[in-house]
């Protein structure tokens, strides 16, 4: 029997708070000091290499030695020798919000030289702002309040009773801290590395499968056609359309920031609200998330998904804002890390799997079933029942390994994934060819 393992794992803890207005101008001083650290840095680099591309297209020679160093030693480097000229004012800040600035620019370099997104960007001023602080430099007063380097004691609005325990008993270490400001409030986010017992994986005696969908958001069965779980889907977007509507009309009609200009305090007042609303709508959808996949993971012994091709389905624009709103992916996500908090298994089906055509009685498989048939009814043995709860029976007796979905007709309908047909490069040999047995080729 395998026994439980004793780890360190990295875990977030995210805590709104509550700074007096002379906190809030040192707050926007450090996200101001971060915005212009990265972005001053990237114009210098983005510059070299406008200058380096003009040598080159006069016929100059243009040595590797020309270009600046995108690492983060060399942008630190580069910001240390031109600080004093370009900011006077560094000093008025931790020094780690520009450390930190530095790490996250090179981060964003070394992920264009490796072809995985555009060339960093600048960042634009009240838009999202964050800075980030290391952990040394911050420290738990208690469950209320929070000491942040050149700041000060920071209170928060709720507890943070759960992680100051584990400082307080040595179980956890702050690696750094990052806070952003959005929709006119500051959020505190720790990234703590604490040492966690990881129970071993369980025994498959409680399964369940679970198939998402719109109508019903989450559907869970056992192997025996029980239905355990059943969510309807609160829509948070949808249901909060209206609302955001209308407090996006009044904002419109607002003097709002232009080049040159400032907003007016009724365009912020009125943009305040637009944002509440985004943030009740967000907040109101990761409670869901958090709660349901608590619950899995601690109940059941082993999960079955589906592996859904989510970023595929939004191309379906007549979908694409009720997928968007059903957050799939950040389902799978959380319950995939708190399986393995609480000793559960998650297994992913395979994405070909038709767990919705497939009769949870019979076994026989349909070659089409249309979105808009919400009953699932099979010809061949006459079961008639919901077609959610038919998926999710399907998936809860998927068995650990992928599982191809049947033939090629059913499971690949509607994608591209038949195989490419190989060509033979060497011509069969006459006897071989004349022989009974067909060679099938690109099979």
């Amino acid at each position: 029997m395998p026994e439980a393992t004793f780890t360190m794992i990295h875990q977030g803890f995210s805590y709104l708070l509550d700074p007096t207005p002379a906190q809030r101008a040192l707050l926007a001083s450090h996200t101001g000091a971060s915005r212009f650290c990265h972005n001053f840095l990237l114009g210098v680099v983005l510059a070299n290499w406008k200058e380096n591309r003009d040598k080159k297209e006069s016929g100059e020679e243009v040595t590797r030695e020309s270009y600046l160093g995108t690492r983060q030693l060399d942008l630190q480097k580069l910001w240390y020798e031109r600080r004093a000229e370009s900011a006077p004012w560094f000093t008025d800040n931790a020094s780690s919000t520009y450390n930190y600035a530095q790490l996250h620019l090179a981060q964003a370099f070394a992920n264009y030289f490796a072809g995985r997104t555009r060339v960093p960007a600048f960042k634009s001023k009240g838009r999202s702002e964050s800075f980030t602080l290391a952990g040394g430099s911050t420290r738990l007063v208690d469950s209320h309040h929070v000491r942040l380097s050149r700041i000060g004691d920071i209170k928060t609005y709720e507890s943070m009773r759960k992680l100051y325990r584990h400082l307080e008993r040595g179980r956890a270490r702050i690696l750094s801290v990052t806070v952003t400001e959005r929709r006119g409030n500051y959020t505190l986010a720790f990234t703590a590395e604490m040492s966690r017992v990881i129970p071993a994986p369980r025994s498959p005696a409680r399964v369940i499968g679970i198939d998402v969908g719109l109508t019903t958001l989450y559907t869970g069965a056992t192997p025996d056609g029980t239905q355990v779980l059943s969510v309807a889907n609160p829509r948070h977007y949808q249901s909060r359309q209206a609302r955001l509507a209308r407090a996006q009309r009044v904002a419109s009609r607002r003097c709002g920031p232009r080049k040159g200009v400032a907003p007016s305090n009724r365009w912020r007042r009125a943009n305040q609200r637009v944002q509440n609303v985004h943030a009740d709508i967000a907040n109101a959808r990761r409670n869901l998330i958090h709660e349901t996949t608590t619950m899995l993971a601690k109940n059941y012994d082993r999960i079955v998904v589906e592996d859904l091709n989510v970023k595929g389905m939004l191309k379906n624009h007549t979908l694409a804002t009720h997928i968007s709103d059903a957050a799939w992916g950040e389902f799978v996500r959380q319950l995939e890390y708190k399986a393995t908090w609480y000793g559960s298994t998650v297994v992913r089906a395979d994405r070909f799997f038709p767990s919705s055509k497939t009769c949870s009685s019979c076994g026989a498989v349909k070659a089409k079933l249309p979105l808009e048939i919400r009953t699932y009814h099979c010809e061949t043995c006459g079961l008639t029942m919901d077609r959610d709860h038919n998926a999710a029976i399907n998936l809860a007796r998927c068995t650990s390994q992928p599982t191809s979905a049947g033939t090629r007709s059913v499971a690949g309908r509607g994608g591209e994934v038949r195989p490419k047909r190989r060509k033979l490069v060497v011509k069969a040999h006459p006897d071989e060819a004349s022989t009974e047995t067909l060679t099938l080729v690109g099979a």
